[in-house]
C-alpha cells in the first residue's frame, strides 16, 4: 500500500473483497483487505493506494496478439513451427489479454515457436526458417518467437 504522503506501507495485506463497480468520478473501486497495523499508522476510513497482485501464474504462456488470428469457427489460432521445420496451425484457448499479449491456457507448450510475421504468406505444411524474435509489440521484430 502507498500512504497519502507517497511512502510505502511496511506490511502486506490479504485481499478479502473487491467491488465490481468503479466510481466514475474518482476511477476507484472499494476493496476490503486485512492488513497488519502494529504501529497504528492506519486509521478507520483512511484512503490509501494499493498494489494488488491478482492471480499470478508463473506457468502462464503469453503469445503476442499479432500472432493470433481466428479461424472460420471463430476460434483463436496461431501458426507454429513444428519439429520438422514446417508451419502448422494450432487452435488455442485464450483466457484473457495481458497488455499486448494473450494468456494461453491450452494449445501451446513451453518451447513452441510461434510465427509472428509474414502470416499472410505462411501456409500449413510450408517449410520455414526460424529467426528469434527481438521486439514483438505490434509490428516489427523478427518472424518467430519462442513461447516461454
Amino acid at each position: 500500500m502507498l500512504l497519502d504522503d507517497g511512502s510505502e506501507y511496511a506490511h502486506s495485506g490479504v485481499l478479502q473483497f473487491a467491488d465490481i463497480t468503479v466510481d466514475a468520478s474518482t476511477g476507484s473501486i472499494r476493496v476490503r483487505a486485512l492488513v497488519p497495523n502494529p504501529e497504528r499508522e492506519l486509521l478507520p476510513g483512511m484512503f490509501v493506494r494499493a498494489r494488488i497482485e491478482e492471480g499470478v501464474n508463473p506457468q502462464a504462456i503469453l503469445v503476442p496478439q499479432v500472432a493470433v488470428s481466428r479461424n472460420q469457427r471463430g476460434q483463436p489460432t496461431a501458426m507454429v513451427v513444428s519439429s520438422d521445420g514446417k508451419a502448422e496451425v494450432r487452435v488455442l484457448v485464450t483466457d484473457r489479454a495481458a497488455g499486448d499479449q494473450w494468456v494461453v491456457s491450452s494449445g501451446l507448450n513451453a518451447g513452441d515457436q510461434v510465427i509472428v510475421q509474414n502470416l499472410q504468406r505462411v501456409r500449413p505444411g510450408v517449410s520455414v526458417k526460424t529467426i528469434p524474435a527481438t521486439n514483438v509489440s505490434g509490428v516489427g521484430g523478427s518472424p518467430v518467437t519462442s513461447v516461454k
